[in-house]
C-alpha cells in the first residue's frame, strides 16, 4: 500500500511539475508577444504605489519578466538548476500573489495583464490563480526529490540558454514591430463599426445608489426602495453610487475622432471607403524619418481621394511643436491616448481601414511603401 501511495505521489508530482511549467511558458509568452501592451499594465500598477519615475523603464522590465517567466518554465521543465528554479519561482509568485490580492482587495488595477489581451481575469480570479500556483510550486518544493533531470547536464544546459534568447528575441522583435498574435479589438480582420455595437438585451451596468436627506434636523442614509424623497418635510443633501455589476461592454468602446475645434468625425473616417490613419499618442515621439515617409503616404493617399488623418492625444502646445518641427498642414485630429495605445502598439503608427475594416497595420519601423495604396485601388 505504501508503495502505491508513493506511485500517486510521484505521479501528481510530475503532473503539477508539467502544468506549473507549462503554464509559466505560456503566459511568458502571451506576454512577450506584446511587451509594450504589458509595460503599459506595469505603469499601472506604479501609479498605484507612487513610483511613477519607473515608466520609462516599464517597457524593458515588462520584456525581463517575460523572458524571467518563460527560462523559469523551461528550467522547471528540463530540472536545470532544481533548488534555484524551485527558489524563483517560488519569490516570483509570492510577490504577484501579493500584487493580485492588493489589485483585487482595493480594487486598484482591474485586469493584472497575467496573459496580455488573450484572458482577461478578474482580480480576485487573478488572486486565486497565483494562490493555485503557490500551492503547486510548495508541493514541488516538498516533493522536489522527485525532479530529476530529464537528460544530462551537458545537454540541458545549452537547451535552456537556447530557450531563454529564444525568448529574448521574440521580446526584442515585438518590441520593435508589432505583436506576432494580435488579440485586441483594432486587430487585422476587425471591423470597427460593429466592434462598437452593443447586442439587443445586453446587460446594463447595474448601480446601488445611497440617498443622503436631512430629515428633522439629522442628515440620514436612505435607499432607493425607501423614497425618502417621498418623506414630509426632508431635504435632499447628497446621493452616492456604486457600480453592482458591470454590464457589457463592446470590444470598441472609446473610439472617437474629433477636430481640433471639437467637431466630431468618427463616422467619416470609419464609414470611409479606404483611409489611414496615423495614430500617435504623443507626437513628439518617433523617429524623424517615419514622419518623412508619411509625409509622402499622405501626398499619395490626396492624389488618390484616401481619407488621411493623424490620430493624436497630444495637448496644443505638443501639437505647435510638432508642427514647428515637421510643417503644418497634417490633418490632425484628437482620439483618446489610450484607444491610441490599443490600436497599435507603436507611436507613431499606420492603420489602413477599408469600409472600417482594418485591413493592415504597420509600426513606424516598416511603413509601407506609397505603391501598396495604388496596387490596393479598387477602380485599377
Amino acid at each position: 500500500m505504501n508503495s502505491f501511495i508513493e506511485s500517486v505521489i510521484i505521479l501528481k508530482t510530475h503532473v503539477f511539475r508539467v502544468l506549473t511549467s507549462c503554464l509559466f511558458m505560456f503566459s511568458g509568452f502571451i506576454k512577450v508577444n506584446d511587451p509594450k501592451g504589458f509595460g503599459y499594465k506595469l505603469e499601472e500598477y506604479f501609479g498605484v504605489f507612487g513610483i511613477d519615475f519607473l515608466n520609462p523603464i516599464a517597457t524593458g522590465l515588462a520584456i525581463c519578466i517575460c523572458v524571467a517567466e518563460m527560462a523559469l518554465g523551461i528550467a522547471l521543465l528540463l530540472g536545470w538548476q532544481k533548488r534555484f528554479t524551485l527558489w524563483s519561482l517560488l519569490l516570483m509568485m509570492v510577490f504577484f500573489t501579493f500584487l493580485t490580492f492588493y489589485s483585487a482587495w482595493f480594487n486598484k488595477v482591474t485586469d493584472c495583464g497575467c496573459f496580455g489581451d488573450f484572458l482577461k481575469l478578474t482580480p480576485w480570479q487573478s488572486f486565486s490563480k497565483d494562490v493555485v500556483l503557490l500551492v503547486l510550486i510548495g508541493w514541488l518544493f516538498w516533493r522536489q526529490q522527485n525532479l530529476l533531470p530529464l537528460g544530462p547536464g551537458k545537454l540541458i544546459t545549452p537547451i535552456f540558454a537556447v530557450f531563454s534568447l529564444l525568448s529574448l528575441g521574440v521580446g526584442v522583435y515585438t518590441y520593435q514591430n508589432l505583436p506576432l498574435f494580435d488579440f485586441l479589438p483594432y486587430a487585422v480582420g476587425k471591423s470597427i463599426p460593429e466592434g462598437m455595437k452593443v447586442p439587443d438585451g445586453a446587460p446594463q451596468d447595474v448601480y446601488r445608489d445611497t440617498w443622503y436627506y436631512n430629515v428633522n434636523g439629522a442628515v440620514k442614509e436612505f435607499t432607493t426602495e425607501q423614497a425618502p424623497w417621498d418623506i414630509q418635510g426632508a431635504v435632499f443633501v447628497d446621493r452616492k453610487s456604486v457600480l453592482v455589476s458591470k454590464g457589457y461592454q463592446p470590444p470598441v468602446h472609446d473610439f472617437s475622432i474629433f477636430n481640433t475645434d471639437g467637431e466630431d468625425y468618427t463616422e467619416d473616417f470609419i464609414l470611409a471607403d479606404r483611409c489611414l490613419l496615423v495614430t500617435a499618442r504623443v507626437l513628439a515621439d518617433g523617429p524623424a524619418d517615419a514622419w518623412q515617409q508619411l509625409r509622402v503616404l499622405r501626398s499619395t493617399a490626396d492624389t488618390l481621394g484616401i481619407r488621411f488623418a493623424v490620430l493624436t492625444a497630444s495637448t496644443p502646445e505638443e501639437i505647435q511643436s510638432f508642427e514647428t518641427k515637421h510643417g503644418t498642414g497634417w490633418p490632425l485630429f484628437i482620439t483618446d491616448g489610450t484607444t491610441l495605445k490599443t490600436m497599435l502598439r507603436s507611436n507613431p503608427g499606420l492603420m489602413y481601414l477599408k469600409n472600417g475594416v482594418v485591413a493592415n497595420k504597420w509600426p513606424a519601423t516598416s511603413l509601407p511603401d506609397p505603391n501598396f495604396l495604388q496596387a490596393s485601388d479598387p477602380s485599377h
